[in-house]
């Protein structure tokens, strides 16, 4: 069963990108329009001496705007969903900040933060930032009434409440959004070496299809994808080793 789940895909790749090059090959698509998949491949050759030093500049702007998303959503979250008058006071703006288009105060940003690691930080943080705080906040606010009845049954503190009962319950959710968090941490940082950067896998692409080197454009579009599915699953797989009771109740919810 699990080799089929390896094979189909593999198979359906492997028939869309054949596909794709003889639609290229018989219509005679110029490669500035569409390259041809073996196009990208040599193209991905090409830059393969500098690519690592893109991937690990994007990387970098990645993992910090998570993390640092991380320390603020998920305690801000805690904060709505037990507090009211928190809830009241800051949803509504945070909901109103989440609505603005990332890439329309982009450049606002660079003005106000330099065209450094700290602009393109903000810029991933406000891109992932609301998936995780609301993420948290929904699973406190989904605990059982019967698990808190118990904890105050058993003279627990709020404080105690909160970290052996609401936090554990809240762990399938917290994980839930810190997974959309870190795909979405991959869009913030490219967003930001769209304007400000002059290295990362954003800078490639801008870089690239500013020459019409659409091959060069896609094969760096397909490095970035793999790093989303990557960080994905290295989030997932810490879930497994520290939390795997969440992952059944993660499926549940």
């Amino acid at each position: 069963m699990k080799l089929r789940l390896i094979l189909l895909p593999t198979a359906s790749l492997a028939a869309m990108l054949a596909l794709w090059e003889l639609a290229v090959f018989a219509l005679e698509i110029p490669a500035y329009l569409l390259p041809a998949p073996s196009r990208v491949w040599s193209a991905a050759v090409d830059i393969a001496a500098v690519l690592p030093r893109h991937i690990m500049a994007t990387l970098v702007t990645v993992l910090s705007g998570f993390a640092l998303s991380a320390a603020i959503s998920i305690p801000l979250g805690v904060g709505l969903s037990i507090n009211k008058t928190v809830s009241e006071a800051l949803y509504p703006l945070l909901v109103f900040a989440n609505a603005v288009p990332v890439i329309a105060v982009a450049p606002i940003i660079v003005v106000m933060f330099g065209t450094g690691l700290e602009s393109r930080l903000v810029i991933t943080l406000m891109v992932c930032f609301f998936p995780i705080m609301v993420a948290t906040a929904t699973g406190i606010l989904d605990t059982p009434r019967e698990y808190l009845d118990l904890g105050k049954s058993t003279g627990a503190s709020f404080a105690t409440e909160l970290l052996t009962i609401r936090m554990p319950h809240a762990a399938p959710f917290i994980f839930s959004g810190l997974k959309i968090g870190i795909s979405l941490s991959v869009i913030g940082a490219v967003v930001g070496e769209f304007i400000t950067s002059q290295k990362g896998l954003g800078f490639l692409i801008v870089s690239a299809t500013t020459n019409f080197d659409l091959a060069q454009a896609i094969a760096s579009v397909v490095a970035l994808a793999l790093m989303s599915v990557v960080l994905y699953q290295i989030v997932q797989q810490v879930q497994k080793f520290w939390l795997p009771w969440s992952i059944k109740a993660e499926s549940m919810t």
